[in-house]
């Protein structure tokens, strides 16, 4: 019997649940007392080692007070390798750190350091922005 692999767009859904029960600074446990589930459920959820159903999906939605929208952000069109539309995801330490500077950033009261901050981090980065 042959493994099975998670699926590229099961580990997206779960990166953007794990995405959002952070933001809302809900524990793994806190999430899976409210929809019913252990941790270990909602990190398999989380890793896309399980696959979510739309039920489910709909709980975590009302659990975290976000669309259920909310959990396809960022997933390509297609899943096929070097397909255009295919957006790399960021490896979790860099979700973290991208978290904590969103968080401290929002807390900045002047727009105008806002701006002048956003402008020094475009020019440091590589690309078109």
């Amino acid at each position: 019997m042959r493994a099975a692999r998670t699926h590229a767009i099961d580990q997206a859904i779960g990166r953007n649940i794990r995405r959002q029960r952070i933001k809302k600074g809900l524990s793994q446990a806190g999430l899976g007392a409210a929809i019913g589930v252990t941790f270990q459920q909602i990190q398999k959820y989380e890793t896309g080692m399980n696959r979510t159903s739309a039920a489910r999906l709909f709980g975590i939605a009302q659990a975290l007070g976000v669309p259920v929208a909310a959990f396809f952000e960022a997933i390509p069109v297609t899943d096929e390798p070097g397909h255009p539309d295919r957006k790399a995801p960021l490896p979790f330490k860099a979700e973290r750190q991208a978290a904590r500077l969103v968080k401290a950033f929002s807390r900045i009261a002047s727009a105008k350091l806002r701006s002048r901050i956003a402008e020094l981090i475009e020019e440091m980065t590589p690309g078109p922005g």
